[in-house]
């Protein structure tokens, strides 16, 4: 199929009676063009019809309009193989969307669908499932920990919902199911502390997981309630879990991979008070009998941005560095999701700040505490995690030796100028209005570069066809300091021609990137095998 990325935008959804799918047809995919990724829809692709043949169901092409902006991005769900309902959704960057319905007859014409407005942004609505004629479905509407909740699919009253799981004080709910009148639901405390429980017939108990979990999610699938559980150091396990017998069996997916160099690893999860007093969650990963003497390598990742959480997830670049006696520390900094939507909205915007000042405290802990020490503390993020490394090191550069960046967002004030500026306007604001014009440039790194500054040693990379940070952004940045630059460290810039934002989606190139990154950390922090050759 042509002009689409199901990778990033809506995905494949196979049609109930397999027959064909639905995926997003992009009419603009040039990201040298204003109009990139821009006035997209949903289309149905028929098996066995000419692949340039398809039908566009959402926003639909005739009949009521339905109000999109040219960035939003219509998209379609259908949510199962029993599912009566096809869901459309207006979606985008943006936390919360507008989301349609439509019925699914069995002779249906699917160009024809009578497409109504189910609920909006308002509703701050997450996921959701249907269950016989009711949508339950999570929300951090007056919940920012989200609670469960459900309501007729028919004659929905958002306003009035009989709330299944009230909002958890300390945990996030993050996922759930529901099968034959028993709620199944996920909880994550500080991104990284994962419970499963059940409630049924208003008893609710805790379900004890296999093994310990960073991260879980559940699914229902072909009869099988499905647990996924994620951790730092282990890969990814699926079980299954039997409802009669109350009991847990591994599926045989990625589980026969071994790795023993990763089992004396140490994982410390800990809550850092940061500018304001608020406590940041940190996790931290070393090998066992590391000295807290100040003299190690140590990489933060961090982002912030989107709502979106760094819980627990395999890396073997990232244990690999770890097993080499290095640390790799994540600073969960707001304007991610871990503490729930406030923790998002946090840093979001006018408060956008938090993000770099939860950065800067979470290294001056890790510096105080003796994890490793400003001349071998290096930070390292992707896209929108230019906006917080970038402030970072323009505003404390002596706490860091070296930055990595890759695809970084990093001009702000120029963003929404760029193709995929009208989405990013949704997270980070507009120029057009004073408030956010402020924030924009307080959170713009570029214009933070002073004169005769010892800023740290930096690598940043791009793709020539990025459409979602382009080139010259960074490019910007890297000129800047290069210029201002008192003690000739190296200013570096790589540009891979043939890849888009992150890369070109391979695993060779993510390896080779992380080599990149690493071997740049190694050299710029003294290791002497990582020295150029005379």
């Amino acid at each position: 199929m042509k002009n689409t990325k199901p990778k990033t935008t809506g995905g494949i959804n196979w049609l109930p009676d397999n027959s064909g799918f639905t995926y997003q047809f992009i009419e603009n995919t040039d990201h040298q063009l204003k109009e990139y990724m821009t006035d997209t829809r949903s289309v149905l692709y028929k098996l066995n019809t000419n692949a340039n043949l398809f039908t566009q169901i959402f926003p639909p092409k005739t009949g009521k309009t339905i109000p999109l902006e040219p960035a939003d991005f219509p998209i379609v769900r259908i949510k199962s193989d029993q599912s009566s309902y096809i869901f459309g959704i207006i979606g985008g960057v943006s936390s919360y969307n507008d989301t349609y319905i439509a019925n699914l007859d069995k002779n249906v014409d699917y160009s024809k669908l009578n497409w109504k407005l189910l609920f909006t942004q308002k509703e701050q609505i997450k996921n959701y499932i249907v269950y016989q004629d009711e949508l339950i479905y999570r929300t951090s509407k007056n919940a920012s920990n989200f609670k469960i909740c459900k309501t007729s699919i028919k004659n929905p009253d958002f306003d009035n919902p009989i709330v299944l799981v009230e909002e958890k004080k300390e945990n996030v709910i993050t996922d759930f199911e529901y099968v034959d009148g028993e709620l199944f639901y996920i909880t994550i405390k500080n991104g990284v502390d994962a419970k499963f429980f059940s409630k049924k017939e208003n008893i609710e108990k805790e379900i004890k997981l296999p093994q310990a979990s960073g991260n879980s999610y559940i699914a229902y699938e072909g009869n099988q309630l499905k647990v996924s559980l994620y951790s730092w150091t282990k890969p990814y396990q699926v079980y299954t879990y039997d409802r009669k017998k109350r009991e847990f069996t591994l599926l045989d997916v990625n589980t026969n991979a071994n790795y023993p160099e990763f089992n004396d690893f140490v994982v410390e999860e800990v809550e850092v008070p940061s500018h304001d007093g608020v406590k940041v969650p940190l996790s931290i990963i070393y090998k066992k009998g590391l000295k807290k003497d100040g003299n190690n390598r140590l990489i933060s990742l961090s982002y912030g941005a989107y709502g979106a959480s760094f819980s627990p997830f395999f890396s073997i670049p990232s244990l690999t560095w770890v097993n080499e006696g290095n640390i790799w520390a994540l600073p969960h900094v707001r304007g991610g999701g871990e503490k729930g939507n406030d923790w998002h909205k946090a840093g979001f915007k006018t408060t956008k700040p938090n993000s770099w000042k939860d950065l800067i405290a979470c290294t001056e802990y890790l510096i105080d505490q003796g994890y490793t020490s400003s001349k071998l503390n290096i930070a390292f993020g992707v896209s929108a995690a230019g906006i917080t490394i970038g402030r970072a090191i323009t505003e404390r550069p002596d706490l860091f030796a070296v930055a990595v960046m890759n695809s970084p967002s990093i001009n702000l004030i120029r963003s929404e100028i760029q193709p995929n500026g009208p989405n990013s306007v949704k997270e980070f604001g507009t120029v057009e209005i004073k408030e956010e014009f402020e924030a924009l440039l307080k959170m713009d790194a570029y214009h933070h570069i002073k004169k005769g500054i010892d800023y740290p040693s930096t690598l940043i990379t791009t793709g020539m066809n990025d459409g979602a940070v382009v080139p010259w952004d960074p490019a910007k940045f890297v000129a800047k300091m290069q210029t201002t630059n008192p003690n000739s460290k190296p200013i570096l810039f790589s540009v891979d021609f043939d890849a888009n934002h992150g890369g070109d989606g391979t695993t060779t190139t993510f390896y080779k990137n992380m080599v990149d990154t690493f071997a740049f950390a190694l050299w710029q922090t003294g290791h002497p095998d990582y020295q150029p050759k005379e």
